[in-house]
């Protein structure tokens, strides 16, 4: 978020995060694990996090519905979906685990698993920023049933998506328009590009077009060209932060129950034992924070 919104108390950081790997065709391995580990990375910056797997077509439609419902304005939106996806058309759909054939996905347009459709629900709430990212674009065909349809999806990748004018929106695909993206990564848990997104989503003041830049950079490098992650966005975003360069506490639980104990615990060691230089420089980051009063009271108690 950026500077003036951080001062909005009405702003919130949401995300919803799904991750699709049990296809009855070309199941994959590792997008649940893409889903659970960057839910876990956004909850320690502040994000309310909901995180779903290996949803079923209704399912998927009610969750992004559910989703979207709780959007309020001033807040900063993350939509990630990590698993199959198929384009037809030019228009992009993301595939539930029970979407075995064209027809099942020609009844969906307006719904959960129209890509499009997802980012005008949102819009309609008016948020402050939506960051839209389909880790999705692998080799993939459904067995057309519905020949009267006219449905001829494209084999590869995802079509290319444009923000609506008016909107501060970041679209990042793993790989460009048309291209397939890899399920592997150096560790083998999760996909590339959620390998290296992982590695920079947390970085305090570090604005969205730059930590996907980077990921970009480095998805490129690691695949030595095979797959070229693509951003594009409106009203450019580049005062929008994941932690913002004035947040008090990075890199802690979001639960503020937690933050305190924590916080209180190292008051309270800190008046014990000599300070390390690790531990003087804790103590300065935190010397602003709302959690210092509270914390000393609580030790002098």
């Amino acid at each position: 978020m950026d500077a003036e919104a951080s001062n909005n108390k009405k702003q919130r950081k949401l995300a919803l995060i799904i991750g699709n790997n049990d296809y009855k065709i070309k199941p994959l391995d590792n997008c649940v694990n893409d889903a659970n580990d960057l839910s876990e990375k956004l909850k320690t910056i502040g994000f309310i996090v909901t995180t779903k797997t290996n949803l079923k077509c209704e399912q998927m439609d009610k969750e992004i519905e559910d989703f979207t419902n709780s959007i309020k304005p001033y807040d900063l939106v993350v939509f990630f979906f990590a698993g199959h996806s198929v384009q037809n058309d030019n228009k992009n759909y993301l595939i539930p685990c029970d979407a075995d054939t064209i027809e099942s996905l020609s009844k969906q347009e307006g719904h959960g698993v129209h890509a499009q459709a997802i980012l005008s629900l949102m819009y309609q709430k008016d948020p402050h920023a939506v960051v839209h990212i389909l880790d999705c674009c692998r080799t993939y065909s459904l067995p057309s049933v519905d020949k009267n349809r006219n449905w001829n999806p494209a084999s590869k990748g995802m079509a290319k998506m444009q923000p609506s004018e008016g909107t501060r929106t970041l679209i990042a695909f793993a790989c460009g328009p048309d291209t397939v993206a890899e399920d592997k990564s150096p560790n083998n848990h999760n996909g590339m590009f959620t390998f290296h997104l992982l590695n920079h989503v947390t970085q305090s003041g570090k604005n969205i077009v730059d930590i996907f830049g980077t990921v970009s950079d480095e998805v490129s490098k690691a695949s030595e060209g095979r797959q070229i992650p693509q951003t594009t966005f409106s009203r450019n975003p580049k005062d929008v932060f994941f932690v913002s360069p004035h947040s008090e506490t990075t890199q802690l639980n979001s639960q503020p129950g937690e933050n305190n104990f924590i916080f209180i615990q190292f008051i309270i060691s800190n008046q014990t034992t000599e300070s390390s230089p690790q531990s003087s420089l804790f103590s300065n980051d935190f010397e602003k924070s709302s959690f210092v009063t509270m914390a000393r009271v609580y030790y002098c108690t």
